[in-house]
């Protein structure tokens, strides 16, 4: 049996948050926080993959824990037995999300 996941963008951060001053590239344009937005949800579905219009680099980064989740696994922490949370592995605007089986 497979569950769906919700996935709820909580928190982004910019490179300012993270490293104390803003982040200028090379070419002299600065990096901005990232395209998800506070707030949006997305829906893993019964095929498991990726929901459209999410970042590739996220998915990589939350992939195992989405897994997790809608096949049944078990979390017993102070987040609830449905829930968890994961991180976008990007060092200079990390993006905090919330899974949730639903």
């Amino acid at each position: 049996m497979s569950y769906n996941v919700k996935i709820t963008v909580v928190k982004q951060f910019e490179p300012k948050d993270v490293i104390g001053e803003d982040f200028i590239r090379e070419s002299g344009k600065p990096i901005t926080k990232c395209f998800m937005k506070e707030n949006k949800e997305f829906i893993v579905g019964d095929t498991g993959d990726m929901p459209e219009g999410f970042c590739h680099h996220a998915w990589y980064g939350i992939y195992k824990s989405v897994e997790f989740l809608k096949y049944g696994g078990l979390v017993k922490d102070w987040t609830g037995e449905n829930t968890l949370y994961g991180v976008c592995p990007d060092g200079i605007r990390p993006v905090i999300f919330k899974l949730e089986r639903i």
